[in-house]
């Protein structure tokens, strides 16, 4: 079974996808990441919620969860201050718990999945910070250049996010995740499956 059905078996110590600037300052930045809702339509029925805790002034970690609040994975933001706005840079890290160890093992084997999931860690904290939808095109570039130039297109996929970001609250609606040490914690989600988790 898959953790993520599209992104095959997950993830790589310490991926990152890059810094980038945003023109939003650091204080904006970090309560937009604090309050968003992670995209459970791209990240698999395993994905039941998230929980988004502070360990400093510069990092924000959302960790996803599974039905027992176990946690599978991160992406861990960190944001400076960048002139008047931002410089924002996530990473994929393994879980801490009792996934954390096969997880490991998983991440070294799996890199092209992992190009695949930092572009959506990316996707997930720009439209955080943006305010807008995910956009399920972003692990597609080309496609979504192409797309971008046609304007009829543009509007069916941006209605199509809209739903995807509508229903995704929704499931994270019925889920609750015990609330981190910081005071930050609920978010929500589906039903089940994995890289290296079984039931």
């Amino acid at each position: 079974m898959m953790f993520v059905p599209f992104l095959a078996s997950i993830l790589w110590m310490g991926w990152s996808g890059g810094g980038k600037h945003f023109e939003q300052p650091p204080d904006q930045v970090r309560a937009s990441l604090k309050q968003a809702s992670v995209p459970l339509h791209v990240l698999g029925s395993y994905v039941m919620g998230s929980r988004v805790t502070t360990p400093d002034d510069n990092t924000i970690v959302t960790a996803l969860l599974d039905e027992n609040h176990n946690e599978l994975m991160r992406f861990v933001t960190t944001v400076e201050a960048d002139g008047t706005g931002s410089l924002v840079d996530t990473e994929i890290e393994p879980p801490q718990g009792e996934n954390a160890e096969r997880a490991v093992e998983a991440m070294k084997k799996q890199g092209y999945a992992v190009s695949l999931l930092a572009l959506v860690a990316d996707e997930h904290v720009a439209a955080a910070i943006e305010k807008r939808p995910f956009n399920m095109l972003a692990m597609n570039p080309a496609a979504n250049a192409m797309i971008g130039a046609m304007p009829d297109a543009a509007s069916e996929v941006e209605s199509a996010n809209r739903a995807a970001d509508e229903w995704s609250r929704s499931e994270q609606g019925s889920y609750a995740a015990p609330s981190a040490v910081s005071g930050w914690g609920d978010e929500t989600g589906s039903s089940a499956d994995d890289w290296g988790v079984g039931y």
